[in-house]
């Protein structure tokens, strides 16, 4: 399990053997030792950080091999013989393809189909829910055009976007990316609202623009990460291979350039506008949405709820908040409930479910 070169393979062979099994039937020892277990996962990845509490995380293959383990027990568990949850799921929502012209397309991500056909391009969606952007083979009279559409994920989904380049964008929850059919002759520029990791294809004389509303991110062949939400304090770009320049856009007059290298970061703050570039401290935290984790290092419970709010599609009451902070990890394919069951089991705090608003107890 802790060996990185067998760590993905494990996952996929857990998968696989719970998608062959039609009928998952255990006797109710079985339910007991499961559920001891699936608590003791709990316990031993997700923690109240306290003053004298030194525990740290474990390597980040131990966390993916761990979490692993809880979402077979989980499918297990609530798909077996047992009892109905009755619990909120992730949110059941469709994300979208809004074409330029207005014309909003409900993406099923489940099954091959063309989904817009202009300008010499096409527009595809594979049987994993991949999106694909081709250019078509050279028509006659064909005038390209920088035409713009865009990709907006519902809360509870993740999108990822081949582009005409060959670059490939994964989308967060709640996240939209605006991107042109054909790129402009000096430069590939895209748009970006919410949180999204990118894989650039290489390309000196033509490089990549990621813009946000307050930053402009330059970057010619690279894989960084973006979190860029709206109801977040701060924006933060991350590197992980290559090399990208970010610019703030705030303000009135031109702004430096910064130039990030692997594993740096840049925060900026929308109040004060201040730019702060430093080390990432935690790159297993950053990517932990990509992998199919909530991955939280000295979080405040104000700051996962916000995490939970995009995922499950609920509100939370922030003004019954506990000043409490965590570190650990939670699996992204929890029921609602088992989410706040492990928060508050952790915590010892008590969390009221109204539909689908929270409210805090201590």
């Amino acid at each position: 399990m802790r060996q990185k070169e067998y760590a993905k393979l494990f996952k996929e062979l857990i998968l696989e053997d719970l998608q062959l099994e039609e009928e998952i039937e255990l006797d109710d020892q079985a339910k007991i030792a499961i559920e001891q277990l699936d608590e003791y996962f709990d316990r031993e990845y997700f923690y109240q950080n306290r003053k004298k509490n030194n525990r740290k995380l474990f390597a980040w293959i131990s966390i993916a091999a761990a979490a692993s383990i809880i979402c077979a027990i989980s499918v297990l568990w609530y798909t077996g013989g047992g009892e109905e949850s009755g619990g909120i799921g992730i949110a059941d929502n469709s994300s979208t393809l809004i074409t330029s012209n207005g014309k909003e397309i409900k993406l099923d991500g489940t099954s091959n189909v063309e989904l817009l056909r202009e300008n010499g391009t096409v527009i595809l969606q594979d049987s994993l829910g991949d999106i694909h952007v081709k250019v078509l083979d050279s028509l006659p009279n064909l005038k390209p055009q920088i035409i713009y559409q865009t990709l907006r994920t519902a809360k509870g989904r993740q999108s990822r976007i081949y582009l005409t380049d060959g670059s490939a964008v994964v989308l967060n929850s709640d996240s939209q990316l605006k991107f042109p059919l054909f790129y402009a002759e000096d430069q590939r520029e895209v748009e970006l609202q919410g949180e999204g990791f990118f894989d650039v294809e290489t390309n000196k004389q033509k490089p990549f623009i990621v813009k946000t509303h307050d930053q402009r991110i330059k970057v010619y062949g690279t894989k960084f990460n973006v979190n860029n939400y709206e109801n977040e304090q701060t924006t933060k770009t991350t590197l992980f291979h290559g090399k990208v320049s970010v610019q703030n856009l705030i303000g009135s007059s031109p702004q430096k350039e910064y130039i990030l290298k692997p594993g740096e970061q840049i925060v900026l703050d929308k109040k004060s506008k201040a730019l702060k570039q430093d080390k990432t401290e935690n790159e297993e935290q950053v990517l932990g949405w990509k992998n199919g984790v909530f991955v939280y290092e000295n979080a405040t419970l104000k700051e996962i709820m916000k995490d939970f709010a995009r995922w499950y599609n609920i509100d939370v009451d922030l003004e019954t908040l506990p000043a409490l902070t965590f570190s650990g990890t939670i699996p992204r394919n929890y029921e609602l409930d088992k989410a706040l069951s492990v928060i508050a089991r952790t915590a010892n705090i008590k969390i009221n479910r109204t539909g689908t608003t929270l409210k805090f107890e201590k």
